[in-house]
Parts: C-alpha cells; sequence; structure tokens
C-alpha cells in the first residue's frame, strides 16, 4: 500500500508497546505521515520519552528509517465536546495546563493544522 502524501491521525498513542504504536507504525511504513492522540495523563510522559529518544529503537520502519511522529495532541475521547468535561478533570493535576482534549477540539485542531 503506498499512502504516500496521506496523513494518518491515530488515537491512542502512549508509549511504544500498544496497538496505536503498532498502527501508526505499519502506516507509517506505507508513507503516511504521522500524527498522534495522546491521553492527558501520560502526555508529558510520551513526549519526554520521544524527546529522550526513548522510543528509537521500535521506530525503526522496514527500510531501517525511523518513524516521525509529527505532533503530537493531548486527546481524551471520552469527552466528545469540553462541555462534558466535568470539573473534577478540569481541575484535577495531570490535566493542568491542558485544555482542547476533546474529540471535537482535537478535530479542530487538526483540521487547522
Amino acid at each position: 500500500i503506498d499512502l504516500k502524501g496521506k496523513v494518518a491521525f491515530i488515537a491512542g498513542v502512549g508509549d511504544s508497546t500498544g496497538y496505536g504504536w503498532a498502527i501508526a507504525k505499519a502506516l507509517a511504513d506505507a508513507g503516511c505521515t504521522i500524527i498522534v492522540g495522546t491521553w492527558p495523563p501520560v502526555l508529558k510522559i510520551f513526549q519526554l520519552g520521544l524527546k529522550k529518544g526513548q522510543f528509537d529503537e521500535d521506530s525503526i520502519l522496514s527500510d531501517g528509517s525511523k518513524m516521525q511522529i509529527e505532533k503530537v495532541y493531548p486527546l481524551d475521547a471520552v469527552f466528545d465536546t469540553p462541555e462534558d468535561v466535568p470539573d473534577e478533570i478540569k481541575n484535577n493535576k495531570r490535566y493542568a495546563g491542558l485544555d482542547g482534549y476533546s474529540i471535537s477540539e482535537v478535530a479542530e485542531a487538526v483540521k487547522a493544522d
């Protein structure tokens, strides 16, 4: 499959051991640009791991190149709209400093980018 020129958004990528990573890697192998949605409570840990090269070995594609994740969006797929997010989540320290993580907000952000 040749997916060059296509952009793939994969939700649920927070490390290199799950289905999300495997899907991202397969799509990158086919030529897609990869962007991902990561659950806000693990977002900083995942971004730090990417920055430190923690996932480099697991990023190697079939041609020997490294999968690049072009952008990481905070995404909590439990909430369709910002109005669905309860105060206990908005005020949770693991969500501190984040907004725009509902499905509709992330969809708009991806569209704008």
